[in-house]
């Protein structure tokens, strides 16, 4: 790779990242070219001749975002950790990501039909929810989650319970109420309302 391609390479990365930090902010329809070339420090122009639209931009830096996601999702099913302490790892970092998108894009993300919506299933049917099953296998395995729960109550159990942190925001104001939140969540994912205590670090 020469020069020329690498710092186009580096410039594409930036704008991408800058759009979807602008995006998660204040939604698709509020954010312009204009914004993001402002942000990102580039001109119109240039986005428009890397990308072509706003659309192209905003799927492209979809795409990156959901294969950082889906990679650090895979470090975390795939490591040696207690699988108590990965289900844990996860939860956070679904609460993080439910508290980093406006309810805007959410529902441009969500609610509509289109390549966006198509791209974020396939993400999550084809690469996510295999390694999920994998994972919540291996807790029954372990005899950690009862074989009375079939998987489809618990996935939904687990997108309910991440879907509120976007509807009440104001309960994780800080990290500390983030934290002790998110650990009563968890705790009510094990062991409901009655129950020993989940182990801490």
């Amino acid at each position: 790779m020469n020069g020329f391609e690498k710092r186009r390479l580096q410039k594409m990365q930036q704008i991408k990242q800058t759009a979807f930090s602008l995006f998660s902010k204040f939604g698709v329809q509020k954010v312009s070219i204009q914004d993001i070339a402002k942000k990102a420090n580039v001109s119109q122009v240039t986005i428009y001749n890397y990308f072509g639209s706003k659309d192209e931009l905003l799927i492209e830096s979809l795409k990156e975002y959901l294969e950082e996601q889906l990679s650090l999702f895979l470090e975390v099913v795939d490591s040696k950790k207690p699988f108590q302490k990965k289900i844990h790892q996860l939860f956070e970092m679904k609460i993080d990501a439910a508290k980093s998108f406006s309810p805007a894009l959410v529902e441009s993300l969500f609610m509509e039909s289109g390549p966006m919506a198509e791209l974020i299933q396939h993400y999550s049917e084809d690469k996510m929810f295999p390694q999920l099953l994998r994972l919540l296998d291996e807790g029954r395995e372990q005899g950690i989650i009862t074989r009375k729960i079939s998987t489809e109550t618990l996935l939904f159990l687990l997108n309910s319970m991440t879907a509120a942190v976007q509807q009440h925001p104001q309960l994780f104001s800080t990290e500390e109420k983030t934290k002790e939140i998110s650990m009563e969540m968890l705790h009510f994912f094990f062991y409901g309302v009655m129950g020993r205590e989940i182990e801490k670090d």
